[in-house]
């Protein structure tokens, strides 16, 4: 299994409009996305509106694949429009998360202990 991670900041006034994409992607955009499993968004109470979006692909070239074409594109853009800023992300290296091993976090790496 292959994914990514969105660290990011929503704008107040888009969380309506931010939490239709939901149904737009269960509706229209899942169905195009080939390997598509799963995605989630947990929101982090130590600020208003900061949240992680965790996206669950099959394989890294059906992740690539998707975030590549244009209907990925435009529906990013919606999306990102919702966003204070653009998000940062995370695991861009797709690594596999079905392995404790693949990647420690980077604090684990640090010398500072």
């Amino acid at each position: 299994m292959y994914g990514t991670i969105a660290r990011f900041k929503l704008k107040k006034e888009c969380l309506r409009d931010f939490m239709a994409l939901g149904k737009e992607w269960d509706e229209n955009e899942r169905v195009r996305a080939a390997g598509y499993i799963n995605s989630e968004i947990l929101w982090e109470d130590k600020e208003d509106g900061r949240a992680c979006m965790v996206v669950h692909f099959t394989s890294k070239e059906a992740y690539v694949k998707n975030a590549n074409s244009p209907e990925q594109d435009r529906f990013y853009r919606k999306m990102a429009a919702c966003m204070d800023g653009e998000p940062e992300w995370i695991d861009g290296s797709f690594q596999p998360w079905d392995s404790p091993y693949s990647r420690p976090p980077a604090w684990a790496e640090s010398e500072a202990r």
